[in-house]
């Protein structure tokens, strides 16, 4: 056997050859947009472990010559921060809850079954999203007075779960519909219960759909700022996008180090979500028909 038949499978064909210039391309796309997500987040953890001499060296240091934590702590003594985190926290959990709690079932129903009024009411939900966000908050905002809900952490969970709750609906329908209908059948034959079917048959199977979804929820409404500026008005109260926000003007001018230290910690939480259901998304988002 000659060398050339021995490997041919690993040279490279004339399709192969021909579509090279599209793949070199498809790849330099991805190295852009790794690099447009890692560079700033780079900066900020390098940033965060520099001193104010070092920040404002030119040309500036790639790498902290000498690292230091001297930034966090000093961030951690300006404000209420573990608080912040619990509040965030507390939100963002609260409001996950709530959407996935109603827009599982919804999004089961307008994907499964067949009622009268079924297309205008996922027509609805699609349309909240078309819906600016700023054009909701001055009514919100009214309503929520009226019932004493402002300043309080249940209010901005109500909020948020009003505004995510089109988006989520319209996630789940898409999984719920790539579904395999065959093994609800089976159990409808046999006689189980509606309900049954749902919560011990459906939500197995829709596990990386809804664990999607709730990603989704939880770091938006971890990063969202507009609704928690206007709906908290105590400190004790904010989140950590609003700390952020008063953290500028708790110093009279930025200190950069310190706020990319505590920008740094506000992070962490969403990356160790990510990392820690990265499967899972992966499968879930493998699993959405978004046509």
């Amino acid at each position: 056997m000659s060398v050339r038949n021995r490997f041919s499978g690993l040279l490279p064909t004339p399709d192969a050859n021909r579509n090279l210039p599209a793949r070199l391309l498809i790849y330099l796309s991805y190295v852009v947009a790794c690099l447009a997500v890692l560079v700033p987040l780079y900066w900020m953890v390098a940033t965060s472990l520099k001193t104010t001499g070092q920040i404002a060296a030119f040309p500036p240091h790639l790498i902290p010559p000498t690292p230091t934590l001297d930034a966090y702590w000093a961030g951690l003594a300006t404000g209420p921060w573990l608080q912040w985190f619990i509040n965030t926290a507390i939100v963002s959990l609260g409001a996950t809850i709530m959407v996935l709690a109603v827009a599982t079932p919804a999004a089961y129903s307008l994907a499964r079954r067949s009622f009268p009024g079924v297309k205008p009411f996922y027509v609805m939900f699609i349309g909240i999203l078309m819906i600016p966000p700023q054009i909701l908050l001055i009514p919100m905002y009214v309503l929520f007075t009226r019932f004493g809900l402002v300043d309080s952490r249940v209010g901005l969970m109500i909020a948020y779960s009003a505004f995510f709750l089109g988006f989520s609906v319209f996630l789940l329908h898409s999984f719920f519909t790539n579904l395999p209908s065959n093994v609800e059948e089976a159990a409808q034959v046999g006689g189980v219960q509606e309900w049954k079917i749902f919560l011990k048959v459906v939500l197995p199977l829709a596990k990386p759909g809804i664990v999607t979804t709730g990603i989704f929820i939880f770091v938006f409404t971890w990063n969202e700022f507009l609704f928690a500026l206007t709906f908290l008005q105590t400190d004790s109260l904010y989140t950590i996008s609003v700390g952020l926000q008063e953290f500028q003007g708790l110093h009279g001018q930025v200190a950069y180090n310190e706020m990319f230290a505590m920008s740094t910690l506000a992070t962490l939480p969403v990356v160790v979500l990510f990392v820690l259901f990265s499967e899972t998304f992966i499968k879930g988002m493998a699993g959405l028909n978004l046509e």
